[in-house]
C-alpha cells in the first residue's frame, strides 16, 4: 500500500526546519567571527595580564580585552590609546592626550584617575598609578598600607604590585613604598633599567640584562635564572623574563604549568618583543604581532583567534564569546530557543493539517 502523500511533506517540512534552525544558529555565531576577521589587519604592539583578564593594545590604537569581566574590565571604551595595564579587576588606558581612563571594579576608587596629562600608567591590585610628565608619580584607590602615597621627586617609570609600589628613579635607582611584611619594598642598591611589582614580591632588570628579585620566596618566584634578559614581569607567585634572545622564560610556581624553570615545555617558542606576568597565566608578544597566554583561568589565556598566531592554541570559546563585537552568548541563545518554538509551532501546524487531510 503506498504511503499517504502527506507524508514526504512532513518529512520534507522538518528536514527544511530543521536546516533552516542550524543556519540561524550558524549565523548568530558567524556575527562574531566575521567581526573578529574584519580586524585582522590590525596587529598588537603591547598586551597586559590582570587577575583574570587580559589586553592587547593594537596598532590602530584600540584596546582588545577578553577573559573574565565579571566588573566590565574588559569593556574598553571606544576611541584610541596609547598604553594599557590590567589590574587586578579593572583596567587602564593612556589616551594620546595624555588622559587616564580606567574601567572595572571601583571599589576602592582605583578607576577614579585623575584630570591632567600622564606619560604612562601602571594598575596594580586594587589600586592605580600614573607618571606625570614632570616625572611625579600619582597614586589613586587603596591606599591600606601607604601603596598611594608616592614618595616626591622624579621618575622614570612606576609599577603598582599588590600592596606596594615601585618607581625607578632616574638615576636608575629603585624606590619601593607600601606593604612590606615579605621585605617586597627593600629594593636592593645600584643602578636598574626596568621595575615590576608583583604580589609579595619584586623584580628589577639591570642595565647588564641581569634580573635581580627581592621579597616572598616561597615557590622560587625570585629565584632568577642567570643570564641576559631584555624585560622582567612580576606575577602572583611567578615571574617571567624574556631574554636577549626574544625568548620567553618563567620561574615560581608551577600548577597547571604556569611557570616551568629551566623548561620551555609550557611556554611558546619563537621570538617575542613583550611580557607580562599576572595572578594565574602570563602572555608574550612576538615579534610578528601574535599573542601567545598560558594557564587558563577564567578565560584569561583564551587570547582571541584574531590575535593568536604560532604560539600555545587557545582553548574553550577562542575569544568569540569574550570579542567585543560579536553576539553575547545570551542573544545566541535567546534567537536559538525561538527559531527552536516556530520550528516546533508550525510542525505541530503541519500535523493537524496532516490529520484534516487524512
Amino acid at each position: 500500500m503506498p504511503l499517504p502523500l502527506v507524508r514526504p511533506h512532513r518529512t520534507t517540512f522538518a528536514s527544511g526546519a530543521l536546516v533552516a534552525l542550524l543556519l540561524i544558529v550558524v549565523a548568530a555565531l558567524g556575527v562574531g567571527w566575521d567581526d573578529a576577521g574584519a580586524q585582522r589587519g590590525e596587529r598588537a604592539v603591547a598586551i597586559t595580564g590582570g587577575s583574570k583578564h587580559a589586553c592587547a593594545l593594537l596598532d590602530s590604537g584600540k584596546i582588545e580585552c577578553w577573559g573574565h569581566n565579571g566588573y566590565g574590565q574588559a569593556n574598553t571604551p571606544d576611541g584610541s590609546f596609547s598604553a594599557v595595564s590590567a589590574g587586578h579587576s579593572h583596567t587602564c588606558g593612556l589616551r594620546p592626550s595624555g588622559a587616564i581612563e580606567c574601567w572595572g571594579d571601583n571599589s576602592s576608587g582605583q578607576t577614579a584617575a585623575p584630570s591632567g596629562s600622564f606619560s604612562a600608567v601602571s594598575a596594580g591590585w586594587h589600586h592605580t598609578c600614573g607618571l606625570r610628565p614632570s616625572g611625579a608619580i600619582e597614586c589613586w584607590g587603596d591606599n591600606w598600607a601607604g601603596q598611594a602615597d608616592a614618595p616626591d621627586g622624579a621618575f622614570s617609570a612606576a609599577s603598582a604590585g599588590y600592596g606596594h609600589t615601585c618607581g625607578l628613579r632616574p638615576s636608575g635607582a629603585i624606590e619601593c613604598w607600601g606593604y612590606n611584611d615579605l621585605g617586597q619594598t627593600d629594593a636592593p642598591g645600584g643602578s636598574f633599567s626596568a621595575v615590576s611589582a608583583g604580589y609579595g614580591h619584586t623584580c628589577g632588570l639591570r642595565p647588564s640584562g641581569a634580573i635581580e628579585c627581592w621579597g616572598y620566596n616561597d615557590l622560587g618566584q625570585t629565584d632568577a635564572p642567570g643570564g641576559s634578559f631584555s624585560a622582567v614581569s612580576a606575577g602572583e607567585s611567578h615571574t617571567c623574563g624574556l631574554r636577549a634572545s626574544g625568548a620567553v622564560e618563567c620561574w615560581g610556581y608551577t600548577f597547571d604549568g604556569q611557570a616551568q624553570p629551566h623548561s620551555q615545555a609550557q611556554l611558546p617558542a619563537g621570538k617575542h618583543t613583550a611580557i607580562s606576568s599576572s595572578d594565574w597565566h602570563a602572555c608574550a608578544l612576538s615579534e610578528d604581532g601574535a599573542v601567545s597566554c598560558w594557564m587558563i583561568y577564567n578565560g584569561a589565556a583564551d587570547v582571541p583567534a584574531w590575535l593568536r598566531g604560532g604560539g600555545l592554541p587557545s582553548t574553550g570559546t577562542g575569544g568569540l564569546l569574550n570579542h567585543g563585537g560579536a553576539l553575547p552568548i545570551g542573544i545566541i541563545a535567546l534567537v536559538s530557543l525561538a527559531a527552536s518554538a516556530v520550528v516546533l509551532a508550525l510542525a505541530a501546524l503541519a500535523r493537524r493539517r496532516s490529520r484534516g487531510h487524512g
